[in-house]
């Protein structure tokens, strides 16, 4: 099933913030939409419970995407996670889930209940779960395809439109 042009649109604007000059990485495009928010999004690889590839955790100052180390396809699980943040899946923050749940739960149970997000649970969740996926996918998918020092995005959309 194709992207919907909501995801193609989004990929599109974050393709449009790629730095100009030099290679453009994921790494360095999720950057470019920390810049753009004017809101810091850092990156780091986390011991998640078994099951988990990946978190976006929204904090007062700052968002943090968790990717499970060791993981095979790590980019693809770092572009799962921007496709959440940039399509505006609403999640629930990590203090009100430890708010919520600290007194009561286990670290595990904590550990799995931040990795819900609003919204995403449920009949409607497996929706925000593709559309985050279908992102992931055309974001690699573009990025493979753009060249190593790119001097226009034009290029790569002519690519895919003629082949």
């Amino acid at each position: 099933m194709p992207a919907s042009r909501r995801v193609t649109r989004a990929v599109n604007g974050v393709l449009d913030l790629a730095p100009r000059r030099g290679e453009v990485s994921l790494a360095r495009l999720v950057e470019s939409v920390a810049e753009d928010r004017g809101r810091p999004i850092e990156l780091k690889m986390a011991e998640l419970p078994p099951g988990v590839c990946g978190q976006w955790r929204q904090y007062a100052d700052r968002d943090v995407f968790l990717i499970q180390q060791g993981l095979p396809a790590g980019d693809r699980t770092l572009a799962h996670e921007l496709g959440h943040l940039v399509l505006g899946h609403e999640g629930i923050s990590v203090v009100e889930a430890a708010r919520d749940l600290t007194e009561f739960a286990s670290s595990d149970l904590i550990g799995y209940m931040l990795n819900q997000r609003t919204g995403c649970m449920g009949p409607s969740g497996e929706d925000l779960e593709q559309e985050a996926e279908d992102f992931a996918a055309l974001l690699i998918y573009r990025l493979g395809r753009l060249p190593s020092d790119r001097a226009s995005i034009v290029q790569v959309r002519l690519g895919e439109a003629f082949g």
